[in-house]
């Protein structure tokens, strides 16, 4: 045969890849999910493309425990979380195409209920995570709403409206913020005249073929094959984990891995928003002091092994998401999974390694080697970042470094006298530790500085003198301080106690939330400020 087909091509390779004893891609990654292909499991559907040509399409595991029902990579539909940011990006740009809008403008005069902070926030503000504003969702929370209730993006506005303060000036750093895409979903609601998942129907999704992609903001709609999201729940079962909440922007996209293959091929023949809108969602962030940011319009700007990555994850309830491309390589990899405790992230990285073995400038990340120390306890403390409001602990346990934080726990590998690897399987640069400040990398965001901070040391009666009433007006709620068997609890509304762990002098922690004491001139305790990473600064005046 002098022309032979495709088909026959492939075969040919299939059967020589066999008898030569290689693996092929296909068959690689079915191994990298064969943990999580079980049919009594949830799981994830990945897909592979490049050039526009899909390489891979496969399911693993359970869309469905109750019905038995498989995920098949074609049409099961899964939420994606932060990944949807994207979409609601693409439809702020075509609204300024359509000379609607400017990146410039003051979000108040779409929004006026809105706080007048006395310096403008723009819609690029928003865009790049560099409002200040404090993240709905924590607010929401710590109001004492919880994942499984209804709520609205009215109810996430009147949160919003609620803030007396900012986390920081608009555009002096950078912090994620659901907020901001929220905000940005209701400005084209207000602009276009019509629901955020209208527009996104109309001018995005349908254009490409995303047939079985839309934005969820009502609870009781029924979508065709979505798969629910579950969390573990012991060795070898699962609960389901779920939401009603309606907002969007900053969420919400009910999507498959084979619709996202259409979405990525429009940022190389853009047949939506033209090469501007390419252009433009890919142009990363800068600070007011000209910092750069590796965060475009909707987008995370990186690099992996040589190479520039585009990409965004996403986790909600228990759906987690990842859509990643390698512009260079025209490859892209989307992962979507229905259960919270895998890394969707790291697995659509591991798929690339996969497909462009031999193409990337850098080699694969060696496994990190521990050198020994002199004194891991040397190292050892509490460790607080006031402006991101982080709390973070180094704990020295059996001749090992670990670094702690809310429902986090890594192993510190030391690489070199104060610089240890945090995650090497994510970033390639080392957390620093000196003796009065921890630096820790994080990636596609700017490193976080902490400072370290005496333990805390209260007494009983100290402790007892916390104890009270404190109500914010900016979450609408009130929390009780407790003293219980020598230990301070605080109950949060609805979500029951929470014992408070001391952290350092007048602060508290628990979950997530540091709570520090204000005090008047004579030392008298007057309330509390709370902090919980993307919303701090919250005031709760003490009132009995």
């Amino acid at each position: 045969m002098k022309n032979p087909s495709r088909l026959s091509l492939l075969l040919s390779a299939l059967v020589l890849a066999h008898a030569a004893g290689a693996a092929t891609p296909v068959e690689q990654v079915a191994t990298l999910f064969a943990p999580y292909a079980k049919a009594d499991a949830p799981g994830c559907a990945v897909s592979a493309w490049r050039d526009g040509k899909p390489l891979l399409e496969q399911g693993y595991g359970a869309a469905s425990l109750e019905y038995g029902v498989a995920i098949d990579a074609q049409h099961t539909v899964f939420d994606l979380g932060s990944t949807s940011k994207q979409f609601t990006a693409a439809a702020i740009l075509l609204l300024v195409q359509d000379g609607k809008l400017k990146l410039d403008d003051d979000i108040r005069h779409y929004l006026p209920q809105l706080p007048d902070y006395g310096t403008p926030i723009t819609i690029d503000h928003l865009l790049h995570h560099t409002s200040g504003l404090r993240d709905y969702m924590v607010l929401l929370n710590l109001g004492g709403v919880a994942l499984g209730d209804v709520s609205t993006s009215a109810d996430a506005l009147a949160a919003v409206a609620r803030q007396q303060g900012l986390n920081f000036q608009p555009g002096s750093a950078y912090a994620y913020s659901n907020t901001g895409y929220l905000l940005l979903a209701q400005i084209v609601e207000k602009v276009s005249g019509g629901s955020m998942a209208a527009f996104a129907k109309a001018r995005i999704f349908e254009p490409l073929g995303m047939s079985d992609t839309r934005i969820l903001d009502d609870h009781d709609t029924v979508v065709a094959r979505r798969a629910s999201a579950y969390r573990p729940n012991g060795p070898a079962s699962f609960a389901r984990l779920m939401s009603n909440w309606e907002q969007t922007g900053d969420g919400a996209v009910q999507s498959t891995v084979a619709d996202l293959a259409k979405w990525d091929a429009n940022f190389y023949q853009p047949i939506v928003g033209g090469a501007q809108l390419v252009e433009q969602m890919q142009a990363a962030g800068k600070l007011n002091d000209g910092t750069p940011l590796n965060y475009g319009r909707g987008l995370m700007l990186d690099s992996y092994r040589g190479l520039d990555v585009v990409s965004h994850a996403g986790a909600f309830a228990g759906y987690k998401a990842e859509l990643l491309r390698l512009p260079k390589l025209k490859l892209g990899v989307a992962v979507l999974c229905n259960r919270p405790d895998l890394d969707p992230s790291g697995l659509a990285r591991r798929v690339a390694d996969i497909y462009a073995a031999g193409e990337f400038p850098v080699a694969a990340a060696a496994e990190a080697q521990a050198v020994p120390l002199a004194d891991p306890a040397r190292y050892a403390g509490v460790y607080w970042n006031a402006r991101e409001g982080m709390l973070r602990r180094v704990e020295a346990l059996d001749g090992k470094l670990w670094y702690t934080g809310p429902g986090m726990k890594q192993e510190l590998l030391p690489v070199g006298e104060g610089r240890f690897m945090r995650d090497p399987k994510r970033t390639a640069k080392p957390a620093v530790i000196t003796d009065r400040t921890l630096v820790v990398e994080r990636p596609g965001e700017p490193a976080a500085r902490f400072d370290k901070v005496a333990a805390g040391s209260m007494t009983p009666e100290q402790l007892a003198a916390v104890a009270g009433t404190y109500f914010s007006a900016e979450l609408n709620a009130t929390f009780d301080m407790r003293l219980k068997d020598g230990k301070l609890w605080m109950a949060v509304p609805r979500f029951g106690e929470q014992p408070m762990s001391n952290a350092f002098a007048d602060a508290f922690s628990a979950s997530g939330i540091v709570v520090r004491l204000e005090r008047n001139k004579a030392g008298k305790i007057t309330g509390m400020v709370a902090y919980m990473g993307r919303a701090n600064g919250m005031k709760l005046v003490r009132r009995g």
